[in-house]
């Protein structure tokens, strides 16, 4: 899926992304990174607001598998089932979130159970970066569900 289509789909499913600002600048078959403006996601402390940084990793996370799944030919339906968001730093940059793929195995396995039952589950991680630093860590269950 081209970078433009994925964010037009999430601008359109998800609209506080678009509130968000959030941009792509990757998305192929084992990564996704997002970015949006701190102007539009701080808090009254002049760093990122954590409920924005914790929707820009769920959504990074949503984006990989949405992108992953279309990538293999499948169309689905993505939700997250559980999270758990861990904030280490402040951010006071542009927030820029990573979504890595899980191990070969894993994603395999996912889209065998997909391809077979319609629906699977998958645990995702990702981490918002401060310079060279990992702000905050993202890992939560995701649930696609055959569209």
């Amino acid at each position: 899926m081209k970078l433009n289509d994925l964010r037009e789909y999430l601008y359109n499913q998800i609209p506080l992304s678009k509130a968000m600002g959030l941009e792509i600048t990757v998305a192929d078959i084992s990564r996704v990174e997002m970015t949006a403006p701190l102007e539009l996601n701080s808090n009254h402390m002049d760093t990122a607001f954590g409920g924005s940084l914790a929707t820009l990793l769920i959504l990074t996370c949503y984006g990989y598998l949405f992108n992953r799944l279309d990538l293999a030919g499948l169309e689905s339906h993505v939700l997250i089932k559980e999270g758990n968001t861990k904030y280490l730093l402040p951010v006071r940059v542009e927030l820029k979130a990573i979504c890595l793929a899980p191990d070969e195995a894993t994603v395999n396995q996912f889209l065998t159970t997909f391809k077979r039952r319609g629906r699977a589950r998958i645990t995702l991680t990702a981490y918002v970066e401060a310079g060279a630093e990992k702000a905050c860590i993202f890992s939560g269950e995701f649930v696609a569900v055959k569209a």
